[in-house]
């Protein structure tokens, strides 16, 4: 799923690039070639997990390093003729049927990205740090655990017809992706001190 969407956010910037060409519509600035949100995990429990009795196993599971962080990604190619110095995006989460927004989380990379250069940005979010990053501000855990299941845009590939669909308009999709995310750039801040914004 992460492929059609990485695949979609490309031609969305190909598109825009296009129309760039052949009018006086602004240059685009950035492409977006892949994002992802997840829960941080930490597959190393144990390493004696067979001499633990059950009881000891879940409570280390419970209370592992890192459980209830989430992680925010984005690789991105600076288009412009300037040299990137900060930028600023919206994770903004929608539910699937609805399309409704629930949950937005507004982060700052403060990252120089030289023109025509691809970089990855990471961001670790810790259980219970940034309360006002996020809006509705302060999350409970409830909801912010939801957002382990949202896919990566609103279309997804159906198996059984090989077709790419609005996961809202197909049933099974439905119970397995109930939500949804995508990033919004909302500032670019340039070397030179200049800026752009949507």
């Amino acid at each position: 799923m992460k492929i059609i969407a990485s695949a979609l956010a490309l031609l969305t910037v190909l598109s825009v690039s296009t129309l760039a060409q052949s009018s006086s519509a602004p240059e685009p600035v950035l492409q977006i070639n892949r994002f992802g949100w997840a829960g941080k995990l930490s597959y190393s429990v144990c390493d004696d997990c067979y001499q633990m009795p059950q009881v000891a196993m879940d409570y280390r599971y419970r209370h592992r390093a890192g459980r209830g962080d989430f992680v925010a990604l984005v690789v991105l190619k600076n288009l412009s003729s300037k040299s990137i110095k900060s930028i600023s995006f919206d994770f903004v989460f929608r539910d699937s049927a609805t399309e409704s927004e629930f949950l937005t989380y507004s982060f700052r990379f403060e990252k120089v990205i030289g023109r025509g250069k691809t970089k990855q940005l990471q961001h670790t979010i810790a259980k219970g740090k940034e309360p006002d990053n996020f809006r509705p501000a302060r999350p409970n855990y409830e909801l912010l655990d939801h957002t382990r299941f949202c896919g990566d845009g609103p279309l997804a590939l159906d198996r059984t017809t090989r077709q790419v669909v609005r996961i809202r308009d197909n049933a099974k999709l439905l119970k397995v992706i109930p939500c949804y995310y995508l990033p919004n750039v909302t500032q670019i801040e340039y070397a030179d001190g200049s800026t752009w914004q949507p």
